[in-house]
């Protein structure tokens, strides 16, 4: 009886423990800021309200550089990371390599931009949103545009 009470005090300690590591292993904006991340703060999770400017966005530099390295063909990677009003967090990653653009994109939200790993010939800023062109996602799935970062007029003004 005595090694049947240890062995569910061992187990409950043991989920205890895997629980609190979860809840700990939640990335933060602190983390992203720490991290150097672009950083985007959604303030709905209505795309449109949000291509309308509902965000705040950090770092926003660093995408300006992106657009800069591929221009000149040169390799580039940057991690952007998105976060819901419910401070939920995406990372997406873009990664250029002197010919192609690579865009892992774990957010959803962008219209006609579903999560995954997509390589893109193109990318082009028209506005506040950057977009990639020619992609073709790993399943072999072809987009010929996707919306793959939302800013604000006044960010990237401001980042020049």
């Amino acid at each position: 009886m005595k090694k049947i009470v240890y062995f569910l005090i061992v187990i409950v300690a043991v989920l205890s423990a895997c629980s609190e590591a979860d809840s700990e292993n939640t990335y933060t904006v602190e983390d992203a800021e720490e991290n150097g991340d672009v950083i985007v703060k959604h303030q709905s999770e209505d795309f449109e309200q949000i291509r309308q400017g509902a965000l705040e966005v950090e770092n926003i530099e660093k995408m300006n550089t992106l657009l800069e390295k591929v221009d000149n063909a040169e390799d580039y990677s940057v991690d952007v990371s998105i976060f819901n009003p419910n401070n939920t967090h995406y990372k997406n990653t873009f990664t250029a390599d002197g010919q192609n653009i690579t865009f892992e994109n774990n957010y959803e939200g962008y219209r006609q931009s579903p999560a995954g790993t997509y390589t893109c010939r193109f990318i082009q800023k028209r506005g506040h949103i950057i977009y990639l062109s020619k992609c073709e996602s790993e399943e072999g799935e072809e987009y010929s545009t996707m919306v793959a970062f939302i800013g604000t007029e006044e960010a990237f003004r401001e980042a020049e």
